[in-house]
């Protein structure tokens, strides 16, 4: 039974990354033609704004699709009808909470041109909550290619039509259009894969049954938002909406990297670990690898960013954006944070252990807090600081909360990304110096960016070929599964 799971998880791995590899290159494109047209200021607001609409679709949706998730094959259909029923009806309410709430956030921010950009964010979630207790069922029964090909068409959509706003001046509300059109297709495509009605047929009693779970798992989701985007807030109110933007295009570049190399990984391991969660050998081997795995694609991704950023920001922003890239080099070392915490939640859901993942939350959330509100009159590097120092502070507090499922101690956790690590660390600093200086004489800067990128990659393949060679085996184990399967 391991055997066929672990076929399923693979090819849903390989669907995963296809999936939101090409959304997020198509919201990318349109992040970054949108980021050469407007200001700072401009996609600062946007960036606020989304954080609001965020909350609300966290809060909305997120901990019923958990409950669908979590359910057993014969608790599915009912869970179903009452998460679906949830979701729609706390998606309404967020968004007319968040449209009440426009005006007074825009004051607190200090500009009345954020109000209209909430009040229509706001509205994007009951169109994301119609879709995604039929997506949950999908992605239940490792359904991911079905899915991929909906979502590219559905980002190629919203995408089209964000970038022709975007040049016929609609300005920071071409970014909004884009939310729009692209959560409609997702929901429509939804439906589409998964061809289920949802009922109304269920009781009181079964609602309350599934509310404390989902309750527990929102809440600790939400949190979990708040913490990643509290900085923007406090940045906007002490700070500025121009150094909003500037950190937010630092921020999205970073999240691009992160969740094209981890999110897939993460995505997946909620349906591989509940499979396997019985077996503590496999579960301890399986967390283990992915650790390892996970760092191999990632930790290259994050250091090469940092080497060759001011090159890459003057070729996708712009060179009025250059102030991004020391914000840029600084966030690239939230890369083995972003690792642990992208596989901890997914331990925790598969468990059933929604009160722990909301007790990290919320005291990750009391952590942050404290940190960026201390650092807030000091400017902005303070508070960039702040973010590095909670993320690794945490770290110790979430391998010991996991490690009664995971059997895995925080040096085991340690040893398993060691060797990535120090084959991208290595990398790294070799690209940054031949950015600097081996490749100073080359004038075209996308010439001298591919000499650096190709270069990174040689140099971590052999570096990681002599240390460690066994990651390399896992990845090409996962490359050899998927050509199995088209054979």
């Amino acid at each position: 039974m391991f055997v066929n799971v672990k076929k399923k998880a693979v090819e849903a791995t390989l669907w995963s990354v296809v999936r939101i590899g090409v959304d997020q290159v198509f919201s990318f494109i349109v992040f970054v033609v949108i980021a050469r047209i407007l200001g700072p200021v401009e996609v600062g607001l946007f960036a606020i704004g989304m954080i609001v609409a965020e909350i609300g679709r966290i809060f909305a949706t997120s901990g019923f699709s958990d409950a669908v998730t979590k359910a057993g094959a014969d608790d599915e259909e009912i869970v179903s009808r009452v998460a679906f029923w949830g979701n729609v009806g706390m998606a309404v309410v967020c968004a007319a909470l968040i449209t009440v709430l426009a005006r007074p956030i825009s004051w607190l921010m200090a500009t009345d041109r954020l109000e209209g950009v909430l009040t229509a964010l706001a509205w994007t979630l009951p169109i994301s909550a119609g879709g995604a207790i039929h997506m949950a069922r999908q992605l239940r029964r490792f359904g991911h290619k079905t899915l991929a090909i909906r979502s590219i068409v559905a980002g190629l959509i919203g995408s089209v039509v964000a970038v022709w706003a975007a040049y016929h001046n609609f300005g920071v509300y071409a970014l909004v259009i884009q939310r729009f059109i692209t959560e409609l297709v997702t929901t429509l495509t939804a439906w589409l894969a998964f061809r289920w009605w949802p009922s109304v047929k269920f009781t009181r009693a079964q609602l309350i049954e599934v509310l404390p779970f989902s309750a527990s798992m929102s809440a600790s989701k939400l949190i979990g938002v708040i913490n990643s985007r509290v900085q923007d807030m406090i940045i906007g109110i002490f700070v500025g909406a121009a150094s909003v933007g500037f950190y937010r295009v630092a921020r999205r570049t970073i999240d691009m990297l992160s969740i094209g190399t981890l999110t897939p990984i993460s995505t997946v391991s909620v349906n591989l670990f509940v499979a396997i969660r019985e077996d503590q050998a496999k579960v301890k081997q399986t967390f283990t690898r992915l650790l390892s795995v996970s760092g191999a694609l990632s930790f290259p991704a994050f250091f090469g960013l940092a080497a060759i950023a001011k090159d890459l920001v003057t070729i996708l922003y712009g060179e009025r954006w250059l102030d991004v890239v020391p914000l840029m080099q600084a966030l690239s070392l939230f890369c083995i944070p972003s690792l642990i915490s992208l596989l901890f939640l997914p331990v925790l859901t598969s468990f059933g252990q929604s009160k722990k993942a909301l007790r990290f939350t919320t005291i990750q959330f009391i952590v942050t807090v404290i940190l960026a509100l201390v650092a807030a009159p000091f400017g902005l590097w303070p508070i960039i600081l702040s973010l590095l120092a909670r993320g690794y502070v945490m770290i110790p507090y979430q391998i010991r909360l996991i490690e009664p499922h995971t059997k895995c101690s925080l040096a085991e956790v340690g040893l398993a990304i060691l060797r990535p690590l120090a084959a991208a660390s290595a990398m790294g600093l070799a690209c940054y110096f031949l950015v600097e200086y081996g490749l100073a004489p080359i004038q075209n800067v996308i010439w001298r960016l591919i000499a650096a990128v190709s270069a990174g990659i040689i140099i971590y393949t052999t570096v990681l070929s002599l240390i460690d060679r066994q990651s390399i085996v896992w990845l090409i184990q996962l490359a050899r599964s998927r050509a199995e399967k088209r054979s």
